[in-house]
């Protein structure tokens, strides 16, 4: 038997390159990460836990255009005599001094700037839901290379043990590959282990996964010609929040508010004789002592703050987004290159199974050849598990997704 059948199935690279399920897998049995995203819709638990914040701004907003009520009063006199008096009162501030508008500015500024940090916060659950299949996608193709490694090294062990047994190899290299073949189980059970512990993440996150789903390796897309980090959300927001604490600073400044006018009807009875009229009335609170002097302050200072928000959050995304782009191309660059590298690895495995068959090489040569193999197929999902995080923070730094599934 050729010791490529023996081996078939364990080249990694069609996954790796073409973000396709293994050759041997049911191909109607396999979850893209395009399919797993779509459970983050707007009615997902997780996604519904941050939405409070833009709930209260709304509240808020909703509140800053009402009006204010207008107060109706009654008031009976009646002192020693026979003088009676009765007084219907209504009493209203206008919005004529300019601070509804300001509350009604900043109140809507403030509910736009929750509603991009929400986006933001969708766009960082996203990336959870992107490394918890990755996660289980790398978990799952590392079971499979080491299942294939085991599958071979126990054939192998077992040939070994029977040209032993007569007397056509050593027992010490028979002992030697019953050996190699514990080492890799277990590999394979700590791989088997952590693949159950990512497949179980998943199902956390996307309820009703079937069970004999199984996930394509996602893939590494060229990063688009022409990409910028321009209109993140988080950023949009940090706008948002200073136009907001402009309309608060105007707001604090308008020491002068509108007076409160009345109107009213009064009713006298003196003595048999009836009496009545219409009644005016002005309340105007002076600001000689209080003008807000504190209110300014603290406006002032909060602009300040969203100003100083606004400029560090900008310098750092565009140091995070261009750091980003250039360490994913240059992962990108080698993971490709390494699993199209690990292809050719069987003809490796013959060349050094050839030389022992013919006594050119030792089980020493053979095992260490089986061991490499092995290290370079196991390195080369390792460095496109760092590919596909480095991607995930490059869609991070560009602030929408780079990838197809719910969020586009």
């Amino acid at each position: 038997m050729r010791l490529s059948s023996l081996w078939r199935g364990l080249t990694l690279a069609p996954a790796l390159v073409g973000g396709v399920a293994l050759a041997d897998a049911p191909q109607n049995h396999r979850l893209t990460e395009a399919a797993f995203l779509e459970a983050l819709d707007e009615q997902h638990p997780a996604f519904q836990s941050l939405t409070d914040r833009l709930g209260a701004a709304r509240a808020d907003q909703s509140q800053a255009g009402v009006l204010i009520n207008p107060t109706f009063g009654v008031e009976y006199e009646a002192p020693e005599g026979t003088t009676h008096q009765t007084t219907w009162t209504v009493a209203w501030t206008p919005p004529l001094d300019g601070r509804r508008g300001l509350r009604v500015r900043a109140s809507q500024e403030a509910a736009e700037a929750a509603r991009l940090e929400l986006e933001a916060e969708r766009l960082a659950l996203r990336m959870r839901l992107r490394a918890v299949y990755a996660h289980w996608a790398v978990a799952h193709e590392r079971s499979a290379v080491i299942g294939s490694h085991v599958q071979f090294i126990q054939q192998l062990a077992a040939q070994m043990r029977a040209r032993a047994a007569a007397g056509e190899a050593s027992g010490l290299a028979a002992r030697r590959f019953a050996l190699a073949r514990l080492e890799v189980e277990s590999q394979l059970a700590l791989a088997e282990a952590e693949e159950l512990r990512a497949h179980s993440e998943a199902i956390g996150w996307r309820s009703g996964l079937p069970p004999e789903a199984l996930p394509a390796m996602p893939p590494l897309p060229e990063v688009p010609p022409g990409m910028a980090f321009t209109g993140r959300p988080d950023l949009e927001a940090r706008k948002h929040e200073v136009e907001a604490a402009k309309a608060q600073a105007g707001l604090a400044r308008r020491v002068l508010a509108f007076p409160e006018l009345g109107v009213g009807w009064q009713q006298q009875d003196d003595e048999g004789q009836d009496f009545e009229g219409p009644t005016y009335a002005l309340s105007w609170d002076v600001p000689i002592f209080d003008r807000q002097q504190a209110d300014r302050i603290e406006a002032d200072s909060r602009l300040a703050a969203a100003e100083a928000r606004l400029e560090h959050a900008t310098a750092r995304a565009s140091a995070e987004f261009e750091g980003a782009r250039a360490a994913y191309e240059r992962v990108r660059a080698s993971a490709l290159e390494v699993a199209d590298g690990v292809k050719d690895t069987d003809a490796i495995i013959e060349s050094a199974a050839s030389s022992y068959r013919l006594g050119e090489g030792s089980v020493t040569d053979l095992l260490e050849t089986l061991s490499s193999v092995l290290d370079s197929r196991v390195a080369a999902l390792e460095l496109y598990d760092a590919g596909l995080a480095a991607h995930r923070h490059l869609e991070a730094a560009a602030g929408r997704p780079l990838t197809a599934g719910t969020g586009e």
